[in-house]
């Protein structure tokens, strides 16, 4: 097992057990393909029970719930890619929320006083032993504090952060083995992916990353009242405790006639959720990334509560620029710049066929050309922009995974909430007063000296390689030139000089048929040499094979 860089019984007993629950649901042949097979125990070659009327989703589904909370988050975290997976896999990994059993009231006890110690516990006036909410990382308690506040305490299972790390090493090496094994998932860079998911999964463990992501929406949101995020309680607060203020009311799970008995003006609620989630993404380039019914609140008739913000997505300025060039490119119909963006966007593999990936964007185009905008989902068409991606084999970045998913999302709460309700409309206004900022003159002015500062650094570094070159071949010191597709040319050379010398040896052959046949050398067939004649019939045969040979190449 030194392969794997597992060290210790710990690693090497929860790599068998991943691999023999994915041969208990189905993926013994997927074991073999990774060169695991010697660690599946002799059952594993029966067929499966437990996988039988179950499609390949639910089987992932069922794999990811039995491996426990860190292989349920990696779960939950590929929902949110519908750049990876079909919608079928993405609804399927969604249900992954909540299937933990609580955790006992004993173990969270010992980690807030681990966290607090004596005196801070003694310090809560009341403390639920019954959870609020259960999730892979944490749970949730009601509180109140000794100074009368009431308190959301999120509480970080115990010992998790040791499984995780263990989880995570042992998905990495399967994300190596898939690249050396497995062609059709080495293509989306399953090592990259994985390295991914570690990042964001080590960061939704320390929970003080989650205040200050709650901070930092709070003050986004200062001046809309409408629009809320709970305090956070910093003097509480650690990496395996989070405080913060409890703000009751109806979830967004709550049925829409039960939200009208309460009072609540549903189609209000639904344009002051979107729109602020809007803002977040067009303005703020910070947004939640997992804005699912159970994390939205109505604490008020009119007013929306966001809470649960551990998942946050990040869309820099140059990002946000290139989704507003892909947006004015399909308003513009030009499939040419459309491709241009798809490509600066995301990352394209290495046989791209842009001339199919043109085609195909002609027809995203044109299924949406001339709709009404009131007509249009943006669900819709995000999940046609992704399956356009995914089948292309173009990784988009996380960041722009997340949003699309997330915004779908909001989507279909938005229309939960009031059937009338379109997306689009709301995105409008925020589409045009960027697009009008954009074409300001300081704009303007800003992106021409953005490039002209690109482009004289990048003028920098040539000439700085430039001179160094010429230092060292001053010095003496030998530069060594890297030659991309070599083995190519080489190949193409080794054609080029075969035919040559084929060539030649055909040339030769009829000139020396022509001497025989002019010396009149050797017996004689039909008043000509039986020689010269058999040197013309070869020289006759090679010419035509070489002939041929060059027009199916296409490059006569």
């Amino acid at each position: 097992m030194s392969r794997f860089g597992l060290d210790g019984f710990r690693q090497i007993n929860r790599l068998r057990e991943v691999l023999a629950v994915l041969a208990r649901y189905g993926f013994a042949e997927l074991v073999q393909q990774l060169r695991l097979g010697r660690l599946l125990p002799s059952w594993a070659r029966k067929s499966p029970e437990r996988a039988r009327g179950l499609t390949t989703a639910e089987r992932v589904r069922r794999v990811c719930e039995e491996l426990g909370p860190s292989f349920i988050k990696i779960g939950q975290i590929l929902s949110t890619r519908p750049d990876l997976l079909p919608p079928d896999w993405i609804e399927e990994l969604s249900t992954l929320q909540g299937r933990l059993p609580p955790i006992p009231f004993a173990d969270i006890e010992q980690e807030l006083r681990s966290a607090w110690g004596d005196e801070g516990w003694h310090r809560l006036g009341r403390f639920d032993r019954h959870p609020l909410a259960t999730a892979s990382i944490a749970q949730v308690h009601r509180g109140t504090l000794d100074t009368g506040e009431e308190v959301a305490v999120k509480v970080r299972r115990p010992g998790i952060q040791e499984q995780v790390e263990v989880d995570l090493r042992i998905l990495k090496r399967l994300a190596q083995l898939a690249s050396d094994y497995l062609t059709d998932l080495a293509r989306h860079d399953p090592v990259r992916i994985a390295e991914e998911f570690s990042e964001s999964f080590r960061a939704e463990l320390d929970l003080t990353l989650e205040g200050r992501n709650l901070e930092r929406f709070r003050e986004n949101f200062r001046s809309r009242r409408e629009v809320r995020f709970p305090e956070v309680y910093w003097e509480y607060t650690s990496e395996t405790v989070l405080v913060t203020e409890f703000i009751g009311g109806s979830m967004a799970l709550t049925p829409p006639e039960t939200l009208d008995e309460q009072g609540y003006d549903r189609n209000r609620l639904a344009r002051v959720g979107a729109r602020a989630f809007l803002k977040m993404i067009i303005q703020d380039g910070f947004f939640h990334a997992d804005p699912h019914p159970s994390n939205v609140i109505f604490p008020e008739p009119n007013l929306v509560c966001f809470i649960d913000c551990g998942m946050v997505g990040r869309l820099r300025s140059e990002l946000r620029e290139q989704i507003l060039g892909l947006l004015l490119a399909l308003i513009e119909r030009n499939a040419e710049e459309a491709v241009d963006a798809f490509v600066s966007i995301g990352r394209a593999p290495s046989d791209l066929d842009r001339e199919q990936l043109l085609r195909h964007a002609e027809r995203f185009i044109d299924r949406y050309h001339g709709v009404r905008l009131e007509n249009l989902q943006l669900g819709e068409i995000l999940l046609d922009f992704v399956r356009l991606i995914r089948e292309h084999h173009i990784a988009l970045p996380p960041d722009l995974a997340l949003l699309a998913k997330a915004l779908i999302t909001v989507e279909g709460l938005g229309q939960v909430l009031d059937p009338e309700f379109d997306m689009v409309s709301e995105a409008e206004p925020y589409l045009r007063a960027v697009l009008r900022a954009r074409y300001r003159p300081d704009r303007l002015a800003m992106r021409l000296l953005g490039r002209v500062e690109a482009g004289g650094a990048e003028t920098q570094a040539i000439y700085r390689d430039f001179r160094s070159g010429l230092r060292r071949l001053g010095q003496g010191t030998p530069i060594q030139f890297e030659f991309r597709q070599l083995r190519n040319l080489e190949q193409e050379l080794d054609r080029a000089s075969n035919r040559i010398a084929f060539a030649l040896v055909v040339a030769a052959l009829i000139i020396g048929s022509a001497q025989l046949v002019q010396a009149g050398a050797g017996p004689v067939v039909y008043g000509m040499p039986m020689f010269g004649l058999v040197g013309f019939g070869v020289a006759a045969f090679f010419g035509l094979w070489l002939i041929v040979a060059i027009f199916r190449s296409g490059r006569l």
